[in-house]
């Protein structure tokens, strides 16, 4: 059981690594906002990973998968959300280095534009209302449970989602780090007014990539 709980480590840190909205929201919060938020990302990304894994545990992902009308809603509302995070970084309004600067002359640090909660919600609820999450647990778990190990099925579920959780939050927060150390040399507010417009759309090709997909 262990040599297979170290190839799941490994699989599940590959495909944590491969781009998509998670990479570009923690890429966005990490270079525009800060090391802070980006952390609260990443911690909102296990979480919601967290969330599948009680319902891979329960069997309730099965039951979504199986009616079409649950997976539908969560479909329309993970696009629909998608979409939103697009169209708040197209819309939001980077903080003015003129802001920085106190009466005195002195210099302020910048207040962040995105709190800790909303940078949590952004990576937790991406995660929770992404239906390809829901088929990735219910098919991808089974594949590393050892039916004659003395841990029963439910119990290999969860750990296997519990380790899965901890890889990819990990991944997240090493990711946030090593971007939030380069910050500094985006701190032109063109480019990151540029990179705010990229990112949105972006996350609102992703948003239509998933109906797409689930019609």
């Amino acid at each position: 059981m262990l040599s297979m709980l170290l190839l799941f480590l490994v699989t599940s840190l590959l495909f944590a690594m491969l781009p998509g909205p998670d990479f570009a929201l923690i890429l966005r919060t990490s270079l525009i906002h800060g090391k802070r938020q980006a952390l609260s990302t990443s911690l909102g990304i296990a979480c919601g990973l967290c969330v599948h894994t009680a319902l891979s545990v329960l069997g309730l992902s099965a039951v979504i998968a199986h009616s079409p009308f649950l997976f539908a809603c969560i479909t329309y509302a993970g696009a629909a959300y998608l979409a939103y995070i697009g169209l708040h970084a197209l819309f939001s309004r980077p903080a003015s280095s003129a802001q920085n600067t106190s009466a005195t002359g002195e210099r302020q640090p910048q207040r962040a534009l995105l709190s800790n909660g909303k940078a949590f919600q952004f990576g937790f609820l991406t995660n929770v209302l992404n239906p390809k999450a829901i088929l990735f647990y219910l098919t991808f778990l089974p594949q590393f449970l050892v039916q004659s190990a003395p841990v029963p099925i439910p119990g290999q579920l969860f750990l296997l989602g519990f380790c899965s959780c901890l890889v990819t939050g990990g991944w997240f927060i090493f990711l946030s780090c090593m971007l939030s150390r380069v910050r500094r040399y985006f701190e032109n507010e063109t480019f990151r007014r540029w990179l705010e417009r990229v990112t949105g759309c972006i996350f609102l090709g992703f948003s239509v990539k998933l109906l797409a997909t689930s019609s």
